[in-house]
């Protein structure tokens, strides 16, 4: 079921990146409910009105394409308010670390054993699976 659900984000993922790349292109000004008339009003996106519109959605596909860069933003929004938050409590608990006053030697972790060397292995003298001929 992950492999699913895995499948699932990365086809919304790649819908929704397609549909925010090409609304501009697709979407015309005759008052439609997924109009340029947003890109238009920003001064720095407003040469995107004055080409000719060639591709046209249907209404429906505009309305997939929607949902899913809709899906997009709310995922990206996610993901960063999750790694601030991350980030924020561990500033926190670094905070709450020095204040305790808390000796340097408790914070590190415990030194580990250092490895015993490997045994030698003394090599064949014969080559084959079945052992030594004779």
């Amino acid at each position: 079921m992950t492999r699913v659900s895995d499948y699932f984000r990365f086809a919304t993922l790649l819908l929704g990146v397609g549909y925010i790349v090409l609304w501009p292109l697709t979407a015309f000004d005759h008052d439609a409910p997924f109009g340029a008339a947003l890109i238009c009003a920003w001064s720095l996106l407003a040469f995107l009105c004055r080409f000719p519109h060639p591709l046209t959605l249907p209404p429906g596909l505009q309305l997939i394409g929607l949902l899913s860069a809709a899906c997009v933003c709310l995922r990206l929004a996610w993901w960063v308010i999750v790694r601030e938050r991350r980030a924020w409590t561990i500033r926190a608990s670094r905070a709450a670390a020095l204040n305790a006053r808390i000796p340097a030697a408790v914070l590190r972790p415990p030194r580990r054993k250092p490895l015993a060397p490997s045994h030698q292995v003394k090599p064949r003298r014969y080559f084959g699976l079945r052992g030594r001929p004779h």
